[in-house]
């Protein structure tokens, strides 16, 4: 293969598993009723195991390519530091269901159609972070 092919094919298959595995993480997280319907079925291994598998290629890729371990590092270090802070915000407000449907519930506690998708009450109960409690003066 062409050594431009190698580390083109290499950082997408590293940026597709990068979607994939925010898709996964989402589904690990989430309420029951709001978690995607692939992840509540035992096919959730299957794409749990192919953006691993898609990561594991892109690597490779990149290893073999004439960027070798330079390219092969910025590839990982896109994949959990970058990449991260770009599609999970995307993949939430995809994932989660329209506002319409659930503003009866989050009115109450301070969501608006703007940034209801950036808060954590999706979350099954034991992944959501602590409210930290304001102790008087």
């Amino acid at each position: 293969m062409e050594p431009v092919m190698l580390i083109i094919v290499g950082f997408l298959l590293v940026f597709v598993a990068s979607i994939l595995e925010t898709y996964c993480t989402f589904g690990r997280q989430a309420r029951p009723d709001v978690k995607p319907g692939i992840l509540k079925s035992p096919f959730r291994w299957v794409v749990e195991a192919f953006w691993v598998l898609m990561m594991l290629g892109g690597g490779i890729s990149l290893l073999i390519s004439p960027l070798g371990w330079i390219g092969a590092l910025v590839a990982v270090v896109g994949f959990w530091l970058v990449l991260p802070f770009l599609v999970t915000p995307i993949m939430r407000f995809r994932l989660l269901p329209h506002w319409d449907d659930v503003k009866t519930e989050l009115i109450p506690k301070g969501y608006d159609e703007k940034n209801y998708w950036r808060g954590d009450w999706w979350m099954i109960p034991d992944k959501q972070k602590p409210k930290k409690s304001r102790k008087p003066a």
